[in-house]
């Protein structure tokens, strides 16, 4: 076995015990750290070298990273879709917010790196989960691409950035992305096998890089209506709520 398989597959499996201990003992850190763990392994997986990675191999670890997250979610009871936000003082990368609730409110100040679960707030529609930056790895990657800050660039630049480099990761063949007024339709070809059942709160790390640069490019927090299969792709709705200084 190559040795960038055996270590993509080290990296998930290390990534998945380490975020669940993290998980169920209530310890930020190794719950990031085991989320970063299992992007990462799928990364190195993704890799072309001499020899391609069987597919099969890399969707059966795509399925148990989806599988986790989605029983996650499910325990959790978390009603709330995906909310991506883009940089700002307390998270100067960016990150993902799950909220409790469908109908919920933002409390940024009291948001950092440091916090998963959102509980000390005065309002239960308050509460929620935090990823942290999460696809925060394949932005930098976009920015590497781009030679600068992705902040405040606007979306077309975003797609043309991540439609780049997700077809030279071999991780998607496209990325298109449309404004309107209320938010964005964007339309992600993943290369690998794909079933958006759930997504709509915790997207796969491709889908979520793209949401992720698109908060920052933009300014705007971005809340996850629906992800389904299309003809061209996976189909993301995605509405704006703003920019952060308007939930402060």
């Amino acid at each position: 076995m190559e040795a960038k398989n055996v270590a993509g597959a080290g990296l998930i499996a290390l990534g998945l015990t380490t975020g669940v201990w993290g998980f169920l003992n209530a310890i930020p850190k190794l719950t990031n750290l085991g989320i970063a763990g299992i992007f990462l392994g799928l990364v190195v997986l993704a890799f072309k070298s001499t020899d391609y990675v069987k597919r099969e191999s890399v969707d059966a670890l795509s399925e148990s990273y989806r599988e986790v997250f989605s029983s996650l979610s499910e325990n959790l009871y978390l009603e709330g879709n995906a909310v991506f936000i883009p940089p700002y003082e307390n998270l100067p990368r960016g990150g993902l917010f799950i909220p409790l609730h469908r109908d919920f409110e933002l409390d940024l100040a009291r948001l950092d790196e440091k916090t998963v679960f959102l509980t000390d707030v005065p309002k239960d529609r308050q509460m929620g989960l935090f990823l942290g930056p999460f696809g925060d790895s394949l932005v930098r990657r976009f920015e590497d691409h781009f030679e600068g800050s992705l902040e405040g660039v606007g979306s077309q630049t975003v797609e043309s950035v991540a439609d780049s480099v997700l077809k030279y990761l071999e991780l998607a063949s496209r990325v298109y992305i449309e404004e309107t007024e209320r938010g964005f339709r964007i339309v992600v070809k993943p290369k690998l096998k794909c079933r958006p059942s759930g997504c709509e709160k915790i997207p796969c790390p491709v889908c979520a890089s793209v949401l992720l640069a698109l908060s920052k490019g933009t300014g705007q927090i971005i809340e996850v209506e629906s992800i389904v299969q299309g003809r061209s792709g996976v189909e993301i709705t995605a509405r704006k709520l703003g920019g952060v200084g308007e939930w402060k």
